[in-house]
């Protein structure tokens, strides 16, 4: 009897009048737009969209995602229609829509100050004519009553309040791993089809293509319209607008997917910096490679190094900068093995000379330094033992036989 009392119910909520919510202090008022109250009773919360904001960005009028529209009075949900002729009591008191589908439970919804979150266990449950649960959908997301929804987890769509499908659940996230799947702040969503050698693209939570699915890659979540991160066919990457115009060329093999200050760039031949405005920043670079706290950089065949602020501690004059070896007993030392006109050297981390690049050849390199002495070169066939502050400790013998020789 209260399954045939709840269809028949729902076959009287409707018309075509533009209402809204307008938050007062005591509550929501239903009202016809022009601020005639349609109903008496203050709401205390129903399913809507903030549409108008005071200077201090609070809420001060809402608009119904969808009728019958659910509100809360004495803490208890309840519907109302559009011509306001009837509330509707489903009996259960709990958040829910009436759809063409039958009556959908929302599980782990809440709302502050009027806007709408879901917990991550949040769920549409489905119910069939006898009450009980006929379908559950996962939510991943909304925005504005559309869901981002999946029953096994394996392919997702979208749902509106009404239930109806806005987008096929057929798609999957950007990310591998299915994270940072979710709409952003003006309801853009990118994803593709699970299916074997799809491109990527972007929707809007109507279900409307917003960028074309022609992409390798894309943004996980566009958050930046001018410079959304992409890469073609040709797996080199850039920036285009969420009109589809290009903003960065495609000739990078690496770009940041966020721009910030400082952007980090890489073409076939250069590293390079872009400030926002893709504006370059300094010169650019045939290696730039970050180690620890400091960079080790080459310019004109030519290597040294900058710290995190990008300056530079170790002139670029060396045409090869490495790690020196460890200590066992010492692992906080640290030095560079440095080779300079054809011939081995080793510095501090802070670009002082230990021992002066006279070398020909660097010998018995390993991780660990040896216990009787801390790295060996050659000069003209003759082995010189060292200790790490430059104290030669033997000279003479032809030393190891594995030789690094410019």
């Amino acid at each position: 009897m209260k399954a045939l009392l709840f269809s028949l119910s729902f076959l009287l909520l409707s018309s075509s009048f533009a209402q809204v919510m307008s938050v007062g202090n005591g509550g929501l008022s239903y009202e016809d737009g022009k601020g005639t109250s349609l109903m008496k009773p203050l709401y205390e919360e129903c399913w809507c969209i903030v549409s108008k904001r005071d200077s201090l960005g609070n809420p001060t009028e809402l608009k119904p995602i969808t009728y019958p529209l659910p509100v809360r009075l004495d803490g208890k949900w309840r519907f109302i229609s559009k011509d306001r002729s009837q509330m509707v009591d489903p009996g259960s008191g709990e958040l829910s829509l009436m759809t063409k589908s039958g009556r959908v439970m929302l599980k782990g919804f809440s709302s502050k100050n009027h806007e709408w979150s879901a917990a991550e266990d949040a769920t549409l449950e489905l119910l069939d004519s006898t009450g009980s649960v006929k379908t559950t959908y996962l939510v991943e997301d909304h925005y504005e009553g559309t869901f981002l929804v999946t029953e096994s987890q394996k392919d997702w769509g979208l749902l509106d309040s009404d239930l109806k499908v806005v987008l096929p659940i057929e798609y999957i996230a950007v990310h591998a791993d299915g994270d940072q799947f979710k709409f952003n702040s003006k309801g853009v969503l990118t994803l593709r089809k699970n299916e074997p050698g799809s491109y990527y693209g972007a929707v809007n939570h109507k279900g409307k293509t917003i960028i074309p699915f022609k992409w390798k890659l894309i943004s996980y979540i566009i958050q930046d319209e001018e410079h959304i991160y992409v890469m073609n066919e040709y797996l080199k990457r850039g920036y285009i607008n969420i009109k589809g115009q290009t903003t960065l060329p495609f000739k990078y093999s690496s770009i940041p997917r966020v721009l910030k200050d400082s952007n980090k760039v890489t073409t076939e031949h250069y590293i390079y910096f872009l400030d926002k405005n893709l504006k370059q920043l300094g010169p650019r670079y045939q290696s730039f490679e970050k180690k620890g706290d400091v960079y080790f950089y080459k310019r004109d065949n030519k290597w040294g190094v900058l710290n995190k602020q990008y300056e530079e501690v170790i002139p670029r004059v060396y045409t090869s900068i490495m790690d020196g070896p460890r200590i066992k007993g010492n692992l906080d030392f640290k030095c560079y093995i440095v080779v300079k006109n054809g011939l081995y050297g080793l510095i501090t981390t802070e670009g002082e000379t230990i021992i002066k690049p006279t070398y020909e050849c660097l010998c018995g390199l390993s991780y660990f330094a040896p216990s009787a002495y801390y790295i060996e070169f050659k000069k003209a066939g003759v082995s010189y033992k060292f200790s790490e502050t430059g104290e030669l400790i033997e000279k003479g013998g032809k030393g190891s036989k594995a030789c690094f020789c410019e």
